[in-house]
Protein backbone atom coordinates (compact mmCIF):
# COMPACT_ATOMS: atom_id res chain seq x y z
CA UNK A 1 0.00 0.00 0.00
CA UNK A 2 1.13 3.74 -0.67
CA UNK A 3 2.72 4.78 2.39
CA UNK A 4 3.31 8.54 3.60
CA UNK A 5 6.05 9.93 5.94
CA UNK A 6 5.57 12.85 7.16
CA UNK A 7 9.01 15.08 8.26
CA UNK A 8 8.17 18.22 10.44
CA UNK A 9 9.94 20.10 13.33
CA UNK A 10 8.04 22.44 15.59
CA UNK A 11 9.30 24.32 18.72
CA UNK A 12 5.83 25.19 20.39
CA UNK A 13 3.55 22.28 19.55
CA UNK A 14 1.09 23.52 16.42
CA UNK A 15 3.00 21.94 13.61
CA UNK A 16 3.44 18.98 15.19
CA UNK A 17 -0.38 18.86 15.86
CA UNK A 18 -0.52 19.35 11.91
CA UNK A 19 1.56 16.92 11.48
CA UNK A 20 -0.65 13.94 13.45
CA UNK A 21 -3.59 15.33 11.79
CA UNK A 22 -2.29 14.45 8.51
CA UNK A 23 -0.88 11.34 9.76
CA UNK A 24 -4.30 10.30 10.22
CA UNK A 25 -5.69 11.46 6.78
CA UNK A 26 -2.97 9.70 4.74
CA UNK A 27 -2.99 6.75 6.75
CA UNK A 28 -1.09 4.51 6.43
CA UNK A 29 1.68 7.46 7.44
CA UNK A 30 4.02 8.12 9.76
CA UNK A 31 5.33 11.43 11.04
CA UNK A 32 8.85 12.09 12.71
CA UNK A 33 11.03 15.20 13.67
CA UNK A 34 14.09 15.05 11.23
CA UNK A 35 15.85 13.69 14.12
CA UNK A 36 13.61 10.32 14.39
CA UNK A 37 14.24 10.22 10.63
CA UNK A 38 15.83 6.58 9.76
CA UNK A 39 16.98 5.89 6.57
CA UNK A 40 14.10 2.91 6.04
CA UNK A 41 12.02 5.74 5.44
CA UNK A 42 13.31 6.84 2.36
CA UNK A 43 10.97 3.96 0.92
CA UNK A 44 7.78 5.45 1.94
CA UNK A 45 6.08 6.48 -1.73
CA UNK A 46 4.74 9.69 -0.34
CA UNK A 47 7.03 12.83 1.36
CA UNK A 48 5.73 15.56 3.27
CA UNK A 49 7.91 18.13 4.64
CA UNK A 50 6.50 20.43 7.21
CA UNK A 51 7.89 23.80 9.07
CA UNK A 52 6.97 26.56 11.23
CA UNK A 53 7.91 29.96 10.19
CA UNK A 54 10.11 32.12 12.57
CA UNK A 55 11.25 35.62 11.76
CA UNK A 56 10.07 35.29 8.29
CA UNK A 57 12.29 32.40 7.79
CA UNK A 58 11.93 27.92 7.46
CA UNK A 59 13.43 26.26 10.98
CA UNK A 60 16.51 25.34 10.49
CA UNK A 61 16.73 22.29 10.91
CA UNK A 62 14.30 21.47 8.22
CA UNK A 63 16.27 23.54 5.97
CA UNK A 64 19.37 21.61 6.66
CA UNK A 65 17.41 17.99 6.44
CA UNK A 66 16.23 19.15 2.97
CA UNK A 67 19.93 20.12 2.11
CA UNK A 68 21.60 16.93 3.35
CA UNK A 69 18.54 14.82 1.69
CA UNK A 70 18.19 16.30 -1.37
CA UNK A 71 19.38 13.80 -3.85
CA UNK A 72 16.83 10.78 -2.53
CA UNK A 73 14.35 13.79 -2.22
CA UNK A 74 14.19 14.87 -5.85
CA UNK A 75 13.02 11.34 -6.80
CA UNK A 76 9.90 11.14 -4.16
CA UNK A 77 6.69 12.12 -4.99
CA UNK A 78 6.92 15.57 -2.24
CA UNK A 79 3.80 17.67 -1.05
CA UNK A 80 4.85 20.96 1.64
CA UNK A 81 3.18 22.94 4.41
CA UNK A 82 4.09 25.55 6.53
CA UNK A 83 2.78 26.85 9.67
CA UNK A 84 3.12 30.45 10.24
CA UNK A 85 1.20 34.08 11.07
CA UNK A 86 1.84 35.55 7.68
CA UNK A 87 0.25 33.76 4.94
CA UNK A 88 2.72 36.47 2.59
CA UNK A 89 5.71 35.09 4.55
CA UNK A 90 4.40 31.40 4.06
CA UNK A 91 4.17 31.23 0.77
CA UNK A 92 7.22 33.28 -0.27
CA UNK A 93 8.63 30.65 2.28
CA UNK A 94 6.91 27.94 0.32
CA UNK A 95 7.97 28.74 -3.43
CA UNK A 96 11.50 28.95 -2.50
CA UNK A 97 11.39 25.58 -0.70
CA UNK A 98 9.72 24.54 -4.29
CA UNK A 99 12.57 25.86 -5.92
CA UNK A 100 14.84 23.63 -4.02
CA UNK A 101 13.01 20.80 -4.69
CA UNK A 102 11.73 20.96 -7.91
CA UNK A 103 7.72 20.74 -8.47
CA UNK A 104 5.87 19.51 -5.58
CA UNK A 105 2.48 17.57 -5.74
CA UNK A 106 0.81 20.29 -3.08
CA UNK A 107 1.98 23.05 -1.21
CA UNK A 108 0.07 25.21 1.53
CA UNK A 109 0.17 27.90 4.29
CA UNK A 110 -1.64 27.29 7.01
CA UNK A 111 -2.63 29.04 9.99
CA UNK A 112 -0.21 29.01 13.12
CA UNK A 113 -0.46 30.13 16.71
CA UNK A 114 1.42 32.85 18.40
CA UNK A 115 1.68 33.18 22.33
CA UNK A 116 3.92 35.55 23.78
CA UNK A 117 4.56 34.54 27.07
CA UNK A 118 5.46 31.08 25.80
CA UNK A 119 8.33 32.03 23.41
CA UNK A 120 11.79 31.66 24.84
CA UNK A 121 14.44 34.39 25.26
CA UNK A 122 16.33 34.13 22.09
CA UNK A 123 12.79 33.62 19.84
CA UNK A 124 10.95 36.59 21.58
CA UNK A 125 14.00 38.72 20.86
CA UNK A 126 14.50 37.52 17.12
CA UNK A 127 10.69 37.96 17.01
CA UNK A 128 10.74 41.20 17.99
CA UNK A 129 13.40 42.17 15.88
CA UNK A 130 12.21 40.87 12.83
CA UNK A 131 9.04 42.82 13.55
CA UNK A 132 10.59 45.91 13.97
CA UNK A 133 11.71 45.43 11.06
CA UNK A 134 8.75 44.98 8.98
CA UNK A 135 6.08 46.80 10.77
CA UNK A 136 4.44 44.41 12.41
CA UNK A 137 2.90 44.84 15.69
CA UNK A 138 3.45 41.67 18.02
CA UNK A 139 0.37 40.23 19.36
CA UNK A 140 -1.08 36.59 20.73
CA UNK A 141 -2.80 35.52 17.28
CA UNK A 142 -4.63 32.15 16.99
CA UNK A 143 -4.92 31.19 13.29
CA UNK A 144 -4.72 27.75 13.84
CA UNK A 145 -7.68 26.11 11.79
CA UNK A 146 -8.24 22.45 11.81
CA UNK A 147 -10.94 22.58 9.00
CA UNK A 148 -8.35 24.01 6.83
CA UNK A 149 -5.70 21.30 7.86
CA UNK A 150 -8.11 18.47 7.17
CA UNK A 151 -8.67 20.30 3.93
CA UNK A 152 -5.19 20.34 2.71
CA UNK A 153 -4.94 16.32 3.71
CA UNK A 154 -8.17 15.91 1.71
CA UNK A 155 -6.75 17.13 -1.38
CA UNK A 156 -3.21 15.64 -0.86
CA UNK A 157 -5.53 11.90 -0.41
CA UNK A 158 -6.80 12.82 -4.14
CA UNK A 159 -3.61 13.48 -5.15
CA UNK A 160 -2.25 9.88 -3.16
CA UNK A 161 -4.90 7.84 -4.59
CA UNK A 162 -3.92 8.91 -8.15
CA UNK A 163 -0.34 7.49 -7.81
CA UNK A 164 -1.53 4.36 -7.06
CA UNK A 165 -1.01 1.71 -10.08
CA UNK A 166 -3.98 0.62 -11.62
CA UNK A 167 -5.39 -2.45 -12.73
CA UNK A 168 -6.84 -2.22 -16.63
CA UNK A 169 -10.08 -1.18 -16.05
CA UNK A 170 -12.09 -4.49 -17.56
CA UNK A 171 -10.01 -6.23 -15.04
CA UNK A 172 -10.94 -4.20 -11.83
CA UNK A 173 -14.46 -4.12 -12.52
CA UNK A 174 -15.12 -7.54 -12.99
CA UNK A 175 -13.30 -8.56 -9.83
CA UNK A 176 -15.33 -5.72 -8.27
CA UNK A 177 -18.59 -6.92 -9.59
CA UNK A 178 -17.54 -10.59 -8.83
CA UNK A 179 -17.43 -9.18 -4.74
CA UNK A 180 -20.23 -7.57 -5.05
CA UNK A 181 -22.58 -10.43 -6.72
CA UNK A 182 -21.27 -12.96 -3.83
CA UNK A 183 -21.96 -11.06 -1.30
CA UNK A 184 -25.35 -9.32 -0.21
CA UNK A 185 -25.12 -7.13 2.65
CA UNK A 186 -24.25 -4.02 3.36
CA UNK A 187 -23.76 -0.98 6.04
CA UNK A 188 -25.74 2.21 4.85
CA UNK A 189 -24.51 5.39 6.00
CA UNK A 190 -26.12 8.68 5.54
CA UNK A 191 -26.10 11.95 7.39
CA UNK A 192 -27.95 15.21 7.55
CA UNK A 193 -25.77 18.15 9.14
CA UNK A 194 -24.94 17.00 13.18
CA UNK A 195 -26.93 13.36 12.48
CA UNK A 196 -25.52 10.59 11.18
CA UNK A 197 -26.72 6.82 10.79
CA UNK A 198 -25.47 3.24 9.59
CA UNK A 199 -27.63 0.81 8.99
CA UNK A 200 -27.11 -3.01 7.70
CA UNK A 201 -29.14 -3.76 5.37
CA UNK A 202 -29.38 -6.53 2.32
CA UNK A 203 -29.02 -5.03 -1.21
CA UNK A 204 -28.42 -6.40 -4.72
CA UNK A 205 -25.97 -5.24 -7.16
CA UNK A 206 -26.94 -4.63 -10.84
CA UNK A 207 -25.07 -2.44 -13.49
CA UNK A 208 -23.70 0.35 -11.69
CA UNK A 209 -25.85 0.26 -9.32
CA UNK A 210 -27.03 -1.28 -5.36
CA UNK A 211 -30.97 -1.24 -4.49
CA UNK A 212 -32.01 -1.64 -1.29
CA UNK A 213 -35.61 -2.75 -0.07
CA UNK A 214 -36.15 -1.06 3.23
CA UNK A 215 -39.75 -0.49 5.13
CA UNK A 216 -38.42 2.70 6.64
CA UNK A 217 -36.51 4.38 9.43
CA UNK A 218 -34.76 7.33 10.64
CA UNK A 219 -32.26 6.36 7.66
CA UNK A 220 -34.68 8.03 5.10
CA UNK A 221 -34.73 11.17 7.56
CA UNK A 222 -31.12 11.81 6.47
CA UNK A 223 -31.83 10.49 2.54
CA UNK A 224 -34.75 13.33 2.08
CA UNK A 225 -32.35 15.80 3.01
CA UNK A 226 -28.94 14.72 1.64
CA UNK A 227 -28.74 12.20 -1.23
CA UNK A 228 -25.06 11.80 -0.91
CA UNK A 229 -24.40 8.17 0.62
CA UNK A 230 -21.99 5.66 1.46
CA UNK A 231 -22.02 1.48 1.65
CA UNK A 232 -19.28 -0.77 3.07
CA UNK A 233 -19.60 -3.91 1.90
CA UNK A 234 -16.74 -6.47 3.68
CA UNK A 235 -15.84 -9.76 4.82
CA UNK A 236 -14.94 -10.50 8.33
CA UNK A 237 -11.25 -9.82 9.53
CA UNK A 238 -9.02 -12.41 9.56
CA UNK A 239 -5.69 -11.11 9.46
CA UNK A 240 -3.76 -8.53 7.44
CA UNK A 241 -3.25 -10.79 4.54
CA UNK A 242 -6.55 -11.48 3.79
CA UNK A 243 -8.40 -8.25 3.21
CA UNK A 244 -11.39 -7.57 1.52
CA UNK A 245 -13.53 -4.68 1.43
CA UNK A 246 -14.75 -2.23 -0.03
CA UNK A 247 -16.30 1.40 0.60
CA UNK A 248 -18.67 2.84 -1.92
CA UNK A 249 -19.30 6.93 -2.34
CA UNK A 250 -22.84 6.83 -4.09
CA UNK A 251 -26.01 9.06 -4.67
CA UNK A 252 -29.41 7.73 -3.31
CA UNK A 253 -32.64 8.28 -5.07
CA UNK A 254 -36.13 6.53 -3.99
CA UNK A 255 -38.54 4.53 -6.81
CA UNK A 256 -41.86 4.95 -6.75
CA UNK A 257 -43.89 1.81 -6.72
CA UNK A 258 -45.64 2.81 -9.61
CA UNK A 259 -42.83 2.27 -11.58
CA UNK A 260 -41.75 -0.40 -13.40
CA UNK A 261 -38.05 -0.18 -11.94
CA UNK A 262 -40.34 -1.25 -9.08
CA UNK A 263 -41.20 -4.27 -10.64
CA UNK A 264 -38.02 -4.99 -11.90
CA UNK A 265 -36.02 -4.53 -8.39
CA UNK A 266 -38.66 -6.58 -6.97
CA UNK A 267 -38.22 -9.29 -9.71
CA UNK A 268 -34.36 -9.11 -8.94
CA UNK A 269 -35.13 -9.94 -5.48
CA UNK A 270 -36.73 -12.83 -6.33
CA UNK A 271 -39.93 -11.36 -4.22
CA UNK A 272 -43.27 -11.78 -5.71
CA UNK A 273 -44.90 -8.42 -6.30
CA UNK A 274 -48.33 -9.21 -5.19
CA UNK A 275 -47.50 -10.09 -1.84
CA UNK A 276 -45.38 -7.11 -1.40
CA UNK A 277 -48.23 -4.40 -2.44
CA UNK A 278 -50.59 -6.50 0.09
CA UNK A 279 -48.19 -6.10 2.69
CA UNK A 280 -49.67 -3.83 5.89
CA UNK A 281 -46.57 -1.80 5.58
CA UNK A 282 -45.41 0.00 2.99
CA UNK A 283 -41.97 -1.51 1.13
CA UNK A 284 -39.56 1.18 -0.23
CA UNK A 285 -36.31 0.82 -2.77
CA UNK A 286 -33.45 3.00 -2.70
CA UNK A 287 -31.17 3.22 -5.50
CA UNK A 288 -28.24 4.21 -5.45
CA UNK A 289 -25.89 5.49 -8.31
CA UNK A 290 -22.24 4.44 -7.92
CA UNK A 291 -19.51 6.82 -8.38
CA UNK A 292 -16.65 5.43 -6.91
CA UNK A 293 -15.36 2.00 -5.10
CA UNK A 294 -12.44 2.10 -3.13
CA UNK A 295 -11.64 -1.61 -3.31
CA UNK A 296 -8.78 -2.96 -0.60
CA UNK A 297 -8.19 -7.00 -1.46
CA UNK A 298 -5.05 -8.63 -0.74
CA UNK A 299 -5.68 -11.21 -3.86
CA UNK A 300 -4.73 -7.62 -5.84
CA UNK A 301 -1.21 -8.09 -4.32
CA UNK A 302 -0.86 -11.80 -5.38
CA UNK A 303 -1.47 -10.59 -8.87
CA UNK A 304 1.16 -8.02 -8.92
CA UNK A 305 -0.54 -5.08 -8.11
CA UNK A 306 -1.15 -2.50 -5.20
CA UNK A 307 -4.11 -4.55 -2.60
CA UNK A 308 -5.95 -1.09 -2.77
CA UNK A 309 -7.49 -0.15 -5.61
CA UNK A 310 -9.56 3.12 -6.81
CA UNK A 311 -12.39 2.59 -9.56
CA UNK A 312 -14.63 6.00 -10.90
CA UNK A 313 -17.77 4.69 -12.45
CA UNK A 314 -18.21 6.83 -15.44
Amino acid sequence: MQKTLIIYESKYGTTEKIAKYLSLVLGPAKYCTTTEFRAEFKDFDLIVIGSPIYSGKITPKISDFIEENINWLKNKKIAIFCTCISREDGNENLIKLEKILGDVLLKRALGGILKLNRLDGEDSQSLKEFSEKIGFNLNDTDNFNLEEVINYGLELKLIKDDLIPVMSFLQLKEAIEEFLNSHNTCTLSTSYKERVRSTPIEYNYNNGYIYLLSEGGEKFANLLLNNKVSLAVYEGYTGMNNLAGMQITGIASLIDKNEDEYKDVIAMKGLNLNFINNMSVDMNIIKIKILKIEFLYSKFKKMGYEPKQIFIYG
